[in-house]
């Protein structure tokens, strides 16, 4: 049971679209929102990180300005420094909280603690009660301060580090993505190519079996029906080639029994017509001059050619027939062909053709009487287009277990539009026109339908020379299904 059936090529079509286009537009946006996520993310840990080194920077800044205020303090012993000490102080501070808010390590951030604490302690010492032991006190924060300026400037290196590590973790975090992103562009393209195949499949699988269905109309095989699988809209013009199909055949038919009863109808006042001209050829009524015997004569030639007519449209009907059944026995094909050729030898001579016969001895299981009838029909046809000096070329050798039969002319040739036609009943190419004899255009059809019967076909092949030459392949055993 098929799970989805589309009404019409033009839906199948947009669904084909979608299910190949829509993966890859997902996977397109996905890939465009990682990339804009590991940059917003690159974007706040830089300014994060850039951020940490300014406030350690504006740190280390108001140590060294603190430091010299205290020095200067120490030399001058001028109250005014201490309020300017103070206003560092102040930035100090601020910055300090500052940097406590952002996202440190827990290495920087025992650090910031450890200044801060030690800043506090210098900061109490410089701006307590005046006394004698003020310049002892000074002394020993100026010394606190190299340990300070010690710490913030590690603080410094650590806030570079820490810049470095950032962007690392962001080149590690663009790797992931990148791989991640060639992976999946590595999943979906085989996946979009397989569902590219599969619907390519499902779009041209009906077009070809139409495409069949049309060349096996056009090639008179009507036994087998149209059947077409796919959108509804094909099956249905599929339908509508099967109904044709049934017409032509019903066509067909009609025209078996035409062309049967027209023959057999022809046949009965033919008969009278011969013997009436066989009387009159023997004199049997009375003598005849010179020019009534040639007037006799003319008759009779024609009344011969229209009982051939008769006796082609006979064997096509009979070869067309379903009824008709192959009487299967060892064929000698070798002496078989040359009795065709002994049969055809006053019209050869007439021609003044040279005769080119290479036959391999085999035997091939069929019926005589057909088979005799496919050879006779290719030897007329060669001979009938064969110019005066010709060359008749007839060929039979086996190749594995087939039998090759190739009779060639020297003739005008068979034109590559016309190759596959020829083997229609009725159908005389343009060369027959201006050739030397007009026949029925049944000898060929006959041909390939006793080829078929037999498991074979019939093809035409480029000739050695100028001329056409027709092949024709036979089993040399019969299968079961041609009648055996």
């Amino acid at each position: 049971m098929r799970l989805y059936r589309p009404k019409s090529i033009r839906r199948l079509l947009l669904v084909g679209f979608v299910v190949i286009v829509v993966p890859l537009m997902a996977a397109l946006i996905h890939g465009a929102y990682s990339v804009e996520k590991l940059v917003v993310q690159g974007q706040r840990a830089l300014f994060a990180t850039v951020r940490v080194t300014q406030g350690s920077q504006m740190l280390l800044e108001a140590i060294t300005d603190m430091e010299r205020n205290a020095r200067q303090f120490k030399v001058l012993g001028d109250e005014k420094l201490l309020v300017v000490y103070r206003d560092h102080h102040q930035k100090f501070v601020n910055t300090a909280r500052n940097l406590a808010g952002l996202n440190l390590s827990t290495l920087q951030r025992q650090r910031l603690d450890g200044i801060v604490e030690v800043e506090a302690g210098i900061h109490e010492v410089l701006t307590g009660a005046p006394g004698d032991a003020i310049a002892a006190r000074t002394d020993a924060a100026l010394e606190s301060f190299r340990d300070l300026g010690r710490d913030a400037r590690q603080m410094m290196v650590d806030s570079r580090e820490l810049v470095e590590r950032e962007v690392a973790n962001l080149e590690a975090r663009g790797g992931r993505v990148q791989r991640r992103l060639v992976a999946q562009a590595m999943g979906l393209i085989p996946v979009a190519m397989v569902l590219a195949a599969i619907f390519t499949v499902l779009i041209t699988r009906p077009i070809r079996q139409m495409d069949r269905a049309i060349r096996r109309l056009g090639d008179g095989e009507f036994s087998k029906p149209a059947q077409i699988v796919g959108p509804r809209d094909l099956e249905q013009l599929g339908e509508r080639l099967d109904w044709m199909r049934t017409r032509l055949l019903e066509v067909d038919r009609e025209k078996n029994r035409f062309l049967r009863h027209i023959s057999h109808e022809l046949k009965t006042p033919l008969t009278a017509i011969r013997e009436g001209t066989e009387l009159l050829t023997e004199e049997v009524v009375g003598n005849l001059n010179a020019q009534q015997r040639e007037i006799v004569a003319i008759l009779r030639g024609n009344s011969v050619q229209l009982q051939k007519l008769i006796e082609n449209l006979l064997d096509f009907n009979i070869a067309t027939s379903r009824a008709s059944q192959l009487n299967v026995e060892r064929v000698a094909l070798a002496r078989l062909i040359n009795l065709v050729l002994a049969d055809h030898k006053i019209a050869a001579l007439a021609r003044q053709l040279v005769m080119n016969v290479s036959l391999e001895a085999l035997e091939i299981e069929g019926d005589r009487a057909k088979l005799r009838t496919l050879v006779d029909n290719l030897v007329s046809n060669a001979i009938k287009f064969s110019p005066v000096e010709g060359t008749l070329r007839v060929r039979l050798q086996r190749l594995g277990d087939q039998a090759i039969i190739e009779v060639a002319d020297s003739g005008p040739g068979i034109p590559a539009d016309e190759r596959r036609r020829i083997f229609d009943a009725f159908y005389q190419g343009a060369s027959s026109a201006t050739g030397h004899v007009r026949g029925t255009g049944l000898g060929l059809s006959i041909a390939r339908e006793y080829a078929q019967a037999h498991g074979g076909y019939i093809e035409v092949i480029d000739s050695e020379d100028r001329g056409a030459c027709l092949r024709v392949v036979l089993p040399m055993k019969l299968a079961e299904q041609n009648g055996v």
